[in-house]
């Protein structure tokens, strides 16, 4: 008995291993340069043992794809389902979501080149009827009925703070190197940002 949980803690042990070296090369190279041996490599196993447990490449990449989608965009949708109003809410998603996304800053890219690259992955979590059934959509009708904001689609609310929170971090080292910015300065940048993109969006939405 002992003898097969120790072996079921060491295959699972192998099989995390496996999928944290395949996320830090699938992160780098994305899914047309990663290389099996590579990932291979980096996890200390050999090509078969990748294989056995992911059977391809295909497989790895999505169960990779699919965690960081979740971690990504699955953030913002909790938010959106919470029942805090409209303003703290939106100060909350650009808060949060800045300091996910500067301590994972290879995160957007590698989500954004697979849809790109016209994967389905994305399309398998319906993100289109999440946002469609969330609570926040509900809320911007109710406030756009009562009059405290102006007239906007959803989209167009969550893609303007996504963009402008994500923007920077992919454009970084341009950002930077305008602003004349080390590391501390580029995340005291972003710091900043997290009042002025909330007061921007608020600015916008009050009816004139």
């Amino acid at each position: 008995m002992w003898k097969e949980v120790i072996m079921a803690g060491e295959e699972q042990d192998t099989e995390a291993k496996i999928k944290r070296a395949a996320e830090q090369v699938f992160l780098e190279y994305g899914y047309e340069g990663a290389k099996i041996r590579q990932i291979a490599d980096a996890a200390g196993v050999n090509i078969a043992l990748v294989n056995y447990y992911f059977r391809s490449k295909e497989q790895l990449f999505k169960s990779i794809y699919m965690e960081n989608f979740m971690a990504f965009f699955g953030r913002i949708v909790m938010l959106l389902n919470e029942e805090t109003p409209l303003e703290v809410k939106i100060w909350k998603i650009v808060d949060r979501y800045t300091d996910f996304i500067l301590d994972n800053p290879l995160i957007p890219m590698f989500v954004l080149s697979e849809s790109r690259n016209g994967g389905t992955f994305f399309k398998e979590l319906h993100v289109r009827e999440v946002i469609k059934s969330a609570y926040f959509t509900k809320q911007l009708q109710e406030e756009i009925s009562k009059g405290a904001i102006r007239p906007i689609k959803p989209l167009h609310l969550i893609m303007t703070i996504i963009g402008n929170i994500v923007f920077p971090i992919l454009a970084r080292p341009i950002v930077s190197y305008i602003g004349d910015l080390d590391d501390d300065g580029f995340r005291q940048f972003m710091e900043e940002r997290k009042k002025i993109v909330p007061e921007m969006v608020m600015a916008y939405l009050r009816p004139t």
